[in-house]
């Protein structure tokens, strides 16, 4: 059913995906195309800028965000796997035997990529598009040969690695921002999901799907983080670096909270007394979640974030009021003690939600010890390593499946 709330939702969502680092990227990687192409064009002619253009295309797919130190080995396996691969095919193409003989195995490699995860799917898609975009290359024109044509292709390969690199040093400050967003987005969604399981057991009607969720959204949280690390973390030597990072240290913290509030909520929840403590605990994290997600729009929108009042007040006061809880069977925790616990692990997500907002808005320094004490401990390699490939020889392997 169409309401204004429904249309404000989808609105919402429709600018954070427009102002997202997804779409600064694809932009990035259009007008690269263009730019070859075109460029190409001029000087070479249609055919060539044709054959670039695949260059292009098999080079695009590893051409995401990413540090500037080690954006250039994102795309070497697959210049040093497509460039053969289509010179390969343009030389067989012509014996369907043969070709076969080629494709089948080369397939085969290309997505045991699989095996590096993440990194390793590109490389399996940009091997598979120069097979691909080779066999579909049109005939030669007069005094072309297919080393002419391979040359052509490597020359838009080359031309968009070069503009990619480039392109990311200069874009790299905004995706931060953009990621950093990306990356409060997902915490609000999970301390939304958390939230939900602040209802007293017999108020839940389906608890198997909410804490689904809950497991889905914290594993999308985690990879979302591991992501931001690997570029908010990377030289915070200037201060806008050393803000941002300061930020997603103060986020791993509530993340760690919410982690942590697992482990008596069950507990919490068991006892049919303190429904009135959980709505007010649920309250509270629903109000955070809002709060988290208007600093993510805010950093989408360029604007200086807006700051809220504590709920540290409220919380207190709640925990007066569970003084005169009755006492569980002995040995047990009583409902105060574990509901105290939760109000003040919420109470620690408020004081880094008000940081948070503190940081973004200048009014507080990052802490530069912890920074420095972390960044390079959860930066991931940028190198290539053979053993994912060593270890994917055996049967129980998806990438080897996925590859047979």
């Amino acid at each position: 059913m169409f309401t204004k709330r429904n249309f404000q939702r989808r609105t919402r969502g429709f600018t954070r995906a427009a102002l997202s680092h997804y779409v600064l990227s694809g932009l990035s990687a259009a007008v690269g195309l263009f730019l070859i192409s075109g460029g190409v064009r001029l000087t070479l002619g249609a055919f060539a800028s044709a054959i670039a253009v695949i260059g292009v295309i098999v080079a695009i797919p590893p051409d995401q965000p990413a540090p500037r130190r080690g954006k250039l080995q994102q795309f070497l396996p697959s210049v040093i796997i497509g460039l053969p691969l289509f010179f390969g095919v343009q030389m067989l193409r012509d014996d369907p035997v043969d070709l076969g003989l080629l494709i089948v195995p080369a397939s085969f490699l290309a997505f045991l990529g699989a095996a590096w995860g993440k990194r390793g799917i590109p490389v399996s898609i940009s091997a598979m598009f120069a097979i691909i975009f080779s066999i579909a290359v049109p005939s030669h024109p007069a005094g072309g040969s297919n080393f002419t044509t391979t040359l052509y292709f490597a020359l838009g390969m080359t031309s968009y690695v070069i503009y990619a690199t480039l392109a990311n040093a200069v874009l790299n400050a905004r995706y931060r921002v953009q990621i950093l967003a990306d990356t409060l987005l997902s915490l609000g969604a999970l301390m939304r999901t958390q939230a939900q399981q602040f209802v007293a057991r017999d108020d839940v009607r389906e608890p198997s799907e909410p804490i689904g969720r809950l497991i889905r959204d914290q594993a999308g949280l985690a990879d979302q983080i591991q992501g931001a690390r690997n570029i908010l973390l990377e030289s915070p030597r200037t201060k806008r670096r050393q803000q941002l990072a300061g930020m997603l240290i103060g986020m791993l913290e509530m993340r760690d909270h919410l982690l942590a509030s697992d482990l008596d909520l069950d507990k919490l929840v068991a006892n049919p007394g303190p429904a009135d403590v959980l709505s007010t605990l649920r309250e509270t994290l629903f109000a955070l979640a809002t709060e988290i997600e208007r600093l993510a729009d805010s950093f989408f929108a360029g604007r200086q974030p807006e700051g809220f009042a504590s709920h540290r007040p409220r919380l207190a006061k709640l925990e007066w009021q569970l003084d005169a809880a009755p006492e569980p069977q002995s040995g047990q925790p009583t409902p105060a003690i574990l509901a105290r616990g939760l109000a003040d692990r919420i109470g620690h997500i408020d004081d880094e939600a008000l940081r948070l907002i503190a940081l973004a808005r200048g009014d507080a320094p990052p802490d530069l010890a912890v920074v420095r004490a972390t960044w390079q401990m959860f930066v991931s390699q940028t190198s290539w390593s053979w053993r994912p490939f060593l270890s994917v020889w055996r049967w129980d392997a998806p990438s080897l499946r996925h590859a047979i």
